[in-house]
């Protein structure tokens, strides 16, 4: 008999069996769903959850989540919770993604696997203490899901239990196996969404594209072509498919056109116009971009896209708008809405938070002004308000400062954008960082206004600060001339380093003694001049020219040298009417002529009835000036020739033609034109007369042509960017023409003048040390001066069969030149006797009147042809 307790027994097995029984069956009906919704088009969420639920199965008391990184990288929000409530789901959201916040923000911030035994003890979820105690949980197990095949960070797989405990190695190798299956369900949904949208992308950009868009086979037969096409050439595609483009394209751009196709095959693209013809005969003008069609790194055709441009180009405002737009994708830009009060902004694109710092998120909803610091000028900060106000484009330059407070020069735009009923609805602002620019036009600005050795106002700054004190002062202006006394004998002897450190300590020495009213500038070489206004009378005049001279009583010291120097001042002042203020220095430098022939270390007063040749240097000066501007000057040539009497190359020089005394001597006029500063104009003339003739020059046979340069072009900071022009101008082939220098370009600044002639080589010029022999350290300067040829000055060749000292000289100077490897030439030959002897002892190369005189360039040409 089966006893009562025997019925209790099976009764309870047999009830615990159909729980197992249930609960197996529920756990396969999950996992039939689980695999069903992979494999079915059901959302993330859902195939997530199904996961989730079948881990829950399986491991009891247990909840499971999958949490996802947010589009940042910065977060992780929850996307699949199954047995808690959607509360809880929205609790899990913005959870950050750092070491510390729970167990997912640690296991995500770590990546690595976090198991919690119990929450309420560790202080990892102070923060969701609420939540835990709400609905009851205490263990929490999460590990991070990455992308298969890299560490990529997809999220994490999360199990919370109502149970203070850790996972089973059993439960560790499911929730591992599910992390898996998770990776794998996102990343399949990831690849899945990426090539849905390429797919419609390119659907967009073919179908729907509102731009004629067509592709091309290798031959240039059209293989596709979309509505928009259809309606520009008024065909349908299968009218078009397998014909060549050139069946719409005008004959007179089929050429250009085939360049482009062909460009576009070696993998180019291309961006063009050309015109063509619709279906009934219309002629378009349109817009081409071609692209190649590249398929497993093999260029399989040509994808165009046509934009038809004809009303645009009849329209040029509506251009001015679409290059404004164009711009936009390369400059920093700003959208904001003209409606609202403040004009908040909308939208900011990425080269602005290149530029500022501020991000989309720093910008929407707040204006402009935030750019604005302690140094942005007012009074464009009302401009730009003023303009806003009155919805007008305007264009300004304004100090702005990034996030980091850094200041940056701001080239700014801002534009009204109107609707179709003319109403302005948002402003678009185009905005570039030009701060290097400024930085750059600031010194370039600097340099171009102050002497680059001593630092004062150079002559343009003279001139100008001069003409604005007349036109402005109330008062008399005085111009002082300054000029050192015994300055040059210095500078030869101790060198430049010592004769520039005295130039810079007689600046420093005149700027202490000079007002803050006044200007002192250098006017070049020893020579500096003051415009004072700040004086009353000429007494107080006087005194501040003893006081400049009182500066030379106490000796500059070089290194263990004391030297000694005195100055000689000429004053003018505006006492005596002139047709322009530049007319007060020339009276000051006059009346310091003066005060030089009384003895120097003193003033001088200019007066009218000075010495009547200093007048005529001023007229003459004059005149030069009017020289320049009416094209008196003209450029001579003058052969130089090689040992065999061959003509190989010629010597521009410069004539004035003077309309009423004929040609005037260059001994009368260069001089003078060194001394004022005009023949840098005079020189640029020269230089650029002679590379426009060079061509012709070349066609007669002579390769090169030789251009005097004056030691003040070496004191111009924009010297060799002239030169580089010129030489780029007139397409002026390497050495084709040879700079004649003296030494005087080192006096100076010689680091200065070495680097020019440095760039003078880079150019393709070749350098000639002109009057060899003549100056006072002539051999010390062929160790640094990097010239090709060196020039004998003509009083050496003078009689130089029969002057014994001339014929020493001038042999010296061959053998030496041989030995350094610099071809020489001789100046002044004017009898076969000095030719013939010069020719005996190897000189490479002659000119003089013997040869030729130097004549105009159609003269010489025709004298070549008869030689």
């Amino acid at each position: 008999m089966v006893t009562a307790a025997a019925w209790v027994l099976a009764i309870i097995f047999w009830r615990r069996a159909r729980r197992q029984t249930k609960h197996l069956q529920a756990f396969i009906e999950a996992e039939y769903d689980t695999l069903s919704s992979l494999a079915q088009d059901r959302s993330l969420a859902e195939k997530l959850t199904d996961i989730c639920e079948l881990v829950e199965l399986q491991i009891k008391d247990c909840f499971a989540s999958v949490m996802m990184v947010n589009q940042e990288g910065i977060a992780l929000n929850a996307v699949a919770v199954n047995t808690l409530p959607p509360e809880f789901t929205k609790a899990l959201q913005n959870i950050p993604i750092i070491d510390g916040v729970g167990a997912c923000g640690t296991a995500a911030a770590l990546k690595q696997p976090v198991i919690v035994e119990d929450m309420h003890r560790d202080t990892r979820f102070e923060l969701f203490t609420t939540l835990v105690e709400h609905y009851k949980l205490r263990a929490a197990w999460s590990i991070p899901v990455f992308a298969p095949g890299d560490k990529h960070l997809l999220g994490t797989f999360a199990l919370y239990s109502s149970q203070a405990r850790a996972p089973t190695e059993a439960e560790l190798k499911l929730i591992e196996r599910s992390r898996d299956l998770i990776s794998l369900v996102i990343t399949q949904h990831n690849d899945r969404m990426e090539r849905e949208r390429s797919e419609q992308h390119a659907l967009s950009l073919f179908t729907h594209n509102p731009e004629a868009v067509f592709t091309l086979d290798r031959e240039g037969r059209f293989m596709s072509l979309n509505n928009a096409g259809e309606k520009l050439l008024e065909l349908t595609e299968q009218q078009v498919v397998g014909q060549h483009y050139e069946m719409v394209v005008l004959e007179e751009d089929k050429a250009r056109t085939k360049e482009h196709f062909e460009a576009t095959k070696r993998g180019e693209p291309q961006h063009y116009e050309i015109r063509i013809f619709n279906n009934h005969g219309q002629v378009r003008q349109i817009e081409i971009t071609n692209m190649p069609i590249i398929i497993h790194g093999q260029i399989t055709g040509v994808h165009g896209i046509a934009k038809d441009v004809t009303q645009q180009r009849d329209y040029e405002e509506r251009l001015q708008i679409l290059d404004r737009s164009v711009e936009a994708s390369t400059n920093g830009v700003v959208i904001s809405d003209a409606r609202k009060k403040g004009f908040p902004i909308i939208y900011v694109n990425p080269a602005f938070t290149l530029m500022s710092g501020y991000s989309a998120d720093d910008m929407v909803g707040r204006s402009c002004r935030i750019l604005q610091g302690p140094k942005s000028d007012p009074n464009t900060v009302k401009e730009i308000a003023s303009a806003l106000r009155a919805q007008t484009e305007i264009r300004c330059t304004i100090r702005n400062y990034r996030k980091d407070g850094t200041p940056f020069w701001n080239e700014l735009i801002i534009s009204p954008v109107r609707d179709s009923n003319g109403e302005v609805t948002h402003f678009v602002g185009l905005q570039n960082d030009i701060s290097e620019r400024v930085e750059r036009e600031e010194k370039l600005a600097f340099h171009a206004e102050h002497d680059v050795l001593t630092g004062l106002p150079n002559r343009t700054a003279l001139e100008r600060f001069l003409q604005q004190a007349v036109a402005l002062s109330e008062q008399r202006i005085y111009v002082l001339f300054i000029d050192l006394d015994g300055f040059k004998p210095v500078n030869d002897s101790l060198g430049h380093e010592c004769g520039d450190h005295i130039l810079v300590q007689t600046a420093q020495r005149l700027q202490k003694v000079t007002s803050e009213f006044d200007l002192l500038a250098r006017f070049g070489g020893d020579e500096f001049v003051a415009v004072v206004q700040s004086l009353p009378d000429d007494e107080s005049v006087m005194n501040y020219a003893r006081t400049i001279l009182a500066q030379f009583d106490r000796p500059f010291v070089y290194e263990d040298a004391e030297v000694s120097l005195s100055a000689a001042i000429g004053i003018a002042s505006s006492e005596l009417a002139v047709k322009t203020p530049n007319e007060m220095i020339q009276h000051a430098d006059v009346a310091m002529y003066e005060a030089k022939r009384r003895g120097s270390n003193t003033f001088q007063w200019f007066s009218p009835d000075l010495d009547l040749d200093t007048q005529q240097q001023i007229t003459l000066r004059a005149q030069l000036q009017e020289a320049i501007q009416t094209h008196q000057f003209e450029v001579f040539y003058q052969p130089i020739v090689s040992r065999n009497g061959a003509v190989v190359a010629v010597e521009a020089l410069l004539r004035w033609n003077h309309p009423e005394r004929g040609y005037v001597s260059p001994a009368d006029f260069i001089p003078l034109a060194e001394r004022t500063g005009q023949i840098v104009a005079m020189g640029h003339w020269v230089l650029e007369q002679a590379c426009k003739d060079a061509a012709r020059l070349r066609e007669a046979g002579i390769a090169q042509v030789s251009v005097n340069f004056s030691p003040m072009q070496f004191y111009r900071d924009d010297f060799i960017e002239s030169v580089a022009k010129l030489v780029a101008k007139y397409k002026i082939q390497p050495n084709q023409l040879m700079a004649e220098i003296t030494e005087n370009v080192l006096l100076r600044d010689s680091a200065s003048a070495l680097k020019m002639m440095a760039d003078l080589r880079d150019l393709g010029l070749e350098i000639a040390l002109d009057d060899f022999g003549t100056g006072f350290a002539s051999l010390s300067y062929l160790n640094v001066i990097p010239a090709q040829k060196l020039k004998i000055d003509r009083c050496f060749v003078q009689n130089i069969e029969s002057n014994t000292r001339n014929a020493a000289i001038t042999r010296g100077v061959l053998t030496m030149a041989a030995e350094l490897g610099i071809s020489a030439v001789a100046e002044g030959v004017e009898t076969e006797a000095e030719r013939d002897y010069l020719t005996r002892y190897a000189c490479d190369y002659m000119q003089g009147y013997l040869f030729c005189r130097p004549q105009p360039i159609n003269k010489l040409l025709a004298w070549l042809d008869h030689k």
